[in-house]
C-alpha cells in the first residue's frame, strides 16, 4: 500500500512539475498554488484554493467519457509523485510458445503504462520512499523473527544492535540532553534541555573563541556547523565518508576472525548475519546503524541457519564485536593535498553503542529496532539542510560556497578528486563523498527486496490469491515496452490521481477499524470473534 502525499482537502501551496507536459514547473508538491484576482470559489468546489491551470486540467480530463478507465489504468502508480510512462507491446504466448495476443499501449489512456518510480527518498517521492521503507521493515523483521519466506524460527538467536561514528574531525555546535524528562519520547528531538554546546574553550590560531554557551534547541541552524571553518578538517572529513564501505568491509571481516577465536575457546563453530544502514549526521558525516545475528552452524548441513551453542553468552557476542571496531584501522591513499601520504582511516574514539536485542531487562526489542533500521532508509542528506542530486563541473561553483560548511565538503571532493585514486570523490560530491548503498546485509540474514517485490507482484496479478500464481506465467508474457517520458502529463491529472489514491486507502482503513470495532463488540458480548 502506497501513502498519499496530497490532501483531500486542497491546500494553497506551490505548484509542482509534473513532465514534460506539466503546466506549471515552479515548486514541490502537492501542485497547488494560490491563485491571483477574483474567483467563483462555490463554483471551484472541491478545487477551490488551486491554481486555475490545475482545475482546468483536472475537468478537462473528469469529463472526458474514458475518465473511469483512466482511472483504473493510472491506479498502480497513482500515488507517486514522478510516474514512469513506458510505451510498446505486450505479448502473450501460450505454452508451446505460439503467440496468442499482442497488446499495443497505444490503445491505452494516455497511449503509455504508469508505472511508479521507486524512488527510496521521501523528498522526492514520499509515496513510493514509504513502500521502499515497509519492505525493508517487513525484510528485517523475518530476519530477526523468522518463521516466514522460508526462514526458520529465529528466537533462540542472540543479536546486537550497535551504532558506529566517525571520529571528530573539529568542534561542532552540537545538542546534549543528558537527563531527559519522564513524558518525553522523541530522544532526538525533544524539547528538553539541553547542556551547554561547548562552555569551555581556547582561541584558535586563525582568532576565533571555540567556546559557544548557548543551549541549542532541537532544529536549530547553528547544529553541525564548526566553530572555526578554518580549522575544521573538512578534506579528512570527505575521505572518511569515501572509505566507510571499505572501513565497514575491514572491521566484519575482524569480527569474523574475533568469533572464530571465541568459537575455538569452546569448541564450537559461529557464523554471523548482519544488516546495517547509514544515517547523515548534521555535520555532513555518516554513522551506521547495525543489526547483528548470531548463528550456529550444523556439522552436515554448513547452509543451514540454526541458533548459535548455549555457551556462547550475549556479552560474549558483544566483547567480540566490540573489539574488531576497536582493532580495525588502516591508511588510505596517499594524496598530494595531505603532503603525500594518507589518512587514518578509523571510527570515533567515543566507543561503539551495543545494545542487545530482545534481552531480558532490555531496552531494545524486536518492533522497536525492526522501526528504527527502517526509517533511515528514506533518508538522505536532507538532514544537512542540503539535497542535491548530482555536481558537475558548473554547479560546484554555486554549490562549493567555501563561506559555509557545506560549500567546504563539496570543494574538498571535488578538488581532491582530481587524483585517480580518488576520482569517486567527484561522483559522489552531493553525498559529501559518501557512494555506498543506503542497505547492506549478509545472504543469510534475511530474504532480499527483489523477492519481497516479487511478491507484492504475485499479489496484485492475482488479486489477493497468490496461491493460484502459476511462474510458467512469467514465460509466457513478454513485455516489449521501453521509456516514454516522465511524471503527469497535467497537474490536474497528478491532483485526480493521488486525491483517488487517498480515497481508496480512506475506505479501506474504514474497513479495518469497522471489522475490528465488530470483533471487539463480540468479544465483550461474550461472543465467539470468529461467529
Amino acid at each position: 500500500m502506497t501513502s498519499s502525499t496530497l490532501a483531500l482537502a486542497p491546500e494553497t501551496t506551490t505548484v509542482s512539475g509534473t513532465g514534460a507536459y506539466a503546466d506549471a514547473d515552479t515548486g514541490y508538491w502537492p501542485w497547488a498554488a494560490p491563485t491571483t484576482g477574483p474567483r467563483d470559489l462555490a463554483a471551484d468546489g472541491w478545487v477551490r484554493g488551486h491554481d486555475p491551470r490545475t482545475v482546468a486540467s483536472g475537468r478537462a480530463r473528469a469529463q472526458d467519457p474514458d475518465y473511469p478507465d483512466w482511472l483504473g489504468h493510472v491506479r498502480a502508480a497513482a500515488a507517486c509523485k514522478h510516474p514512469i510512462r513506458l510505451a510498446g507491446q505486450i505479448h502473450v504466448n501460450d505454452t508451446d510458445g505460439n503467440r496468442m495476443a499482442t497488446i499495443d499501449t497505444e490503445d491505452m489512456p494516455d497511449g503509455a503504462i504508469y508505472t511508479p518510480c521507486g524512488n527510496r527518498r521521501a523528498s522526492v517521492c514520499p509515496s513510493c520512499a514509504e513502500v521502499y521503507r515497509r519492505d525493508t521493515f517487513h525484510l528485517i523483521k523475518a530476519g530477526l523473527q523468522g518463521d516466514r519466506w522460508g526462514l526458520p524460527p529465529l528466537h533462540e538467536h542472540i543479536a546486537i544492535f550497535l551504532t558506529a561514528t566517525a571520529p571528530s574531525f573539529g568542534p561542532v555546535h552540537h545538542r546534549v540532553v543528558k537527563v531527559h524528562a519522564a513524558d518525553c519520547r522523541r530522544k532526538d528531538g525533544c524539547t528538553c534541555r539541553a547542556s551547554v554546546c561547548h562552555p569551555f574553550g581556547r582561541t584558535c590560531p586563525h582568532g576565533v573563541e571555540l567556546r559557544c554557551g548557548q543551549r541549542h534547541k532541537a532544529g536549530d541552524t547553528q547544529l553541525g556547523q564548526p566553530l572555526c571553518l578554518d580549522c575544521y578538517d573538512h578534506a579528512g572529513q570527505v575521505v572518511w565518508n569515501h572509505e566507510a564501505p571499505e572501513l565497514w568491509r575491514r572491521t566484519i571481516q575482524q569480527a569474523d576472525r574475533e568469533l572464530r577465536r571465541l568459537g575455538r575457546a569452546h569448541g564450537v563453530e559461529l557464523r554471523r548475519r548482519y544488516i546495517k544502514v547509514y544515517e547523515f549526521q548534521v555535520r555532513g558525516v555518516i554513522h551506521y546503524h547495525a543489526l547483528i545475528r548470531l548463528d550456529g552452524e550444523h556439522p552436515d548441513c554448513p547452509g543451514t541457519i540454526v541458533p548459535p551453542p548455549a555457551v556462547i553468552t550475549r556479552q560474549m557476542f558483544a566483547e567480540a564485536v566490540g573489539t574488531a571496531f576497536v582493532k580495525t584501522a588502516y591508511t588510505s591513499a596517499p594524496h598530494p593535498a595531505n603532503d603525500g601520504q594518507g589518512w587514518r582511516i578509523a571510527w570515533g574514539d567515543k566507543g561503539l553503542d551495543i545494545k542487545h536485542v530482545n534481552a531480558p531487562g532490555g531496552e531494545v526489542n524486536l518492533a522497536q529496532i525492526t522501526g528504527y533500521i527502517a526509517k533511515y532508509v528514506t533518508k538522505s542528506t536532507e538532514v544537512t539542510g542540503l539535497n542535491l542530486r548530482r555536481v558537475d563541473d558548473l554547479s560546484v561553483e554555486i554549490h562549493g560556497n567555501p563561506r559555509t560548511h557545506l560549500g567546504r565538503l563539496i570543494r574538498a571532493c571535488w578538488d581532491l578528486g582530481e587524483h585517480p585514486d580518488y576520482n569517486r570523490l567527484r561522483r559522489w560530491a552531493h553525498q559529501f563523498g559518501y557512494g555506498g548503498h543506503i542497505t547492506t546485509k549478509s545472504r543469510a540474514f534475511s530474504v532480499t527486496l527483489g523477492f519481497i517485490r516479487h511478491q507484492r507482484t504475485i499479489w496484485r496479478r492475482t488479486e489477493g490469491h497468490p496461491h493460484t500464481w502459476d511462474d510458467e506465467q512469467t514465460e509466457r508474457v513478454i513485455y516489449e515496452l521501453g521509456y516514454q517520458a516522465t511524471g503527469w502529463i497535467s497537474t490536474g491529472d497528478a491532483l485526480l490521481a493521488n486525491t483517488a489514491a487517498a480515497l481508496a486507502r480512506a475506505r479501506h482503513q474504514a474497513g479495518l477499524d469497522a471489522l475490528a470495532d465488530e470483533l471487539a463488540a463480540r468479544t465483550t458480548a461474550g461472543q465467539p470473534a470468529a461467529a
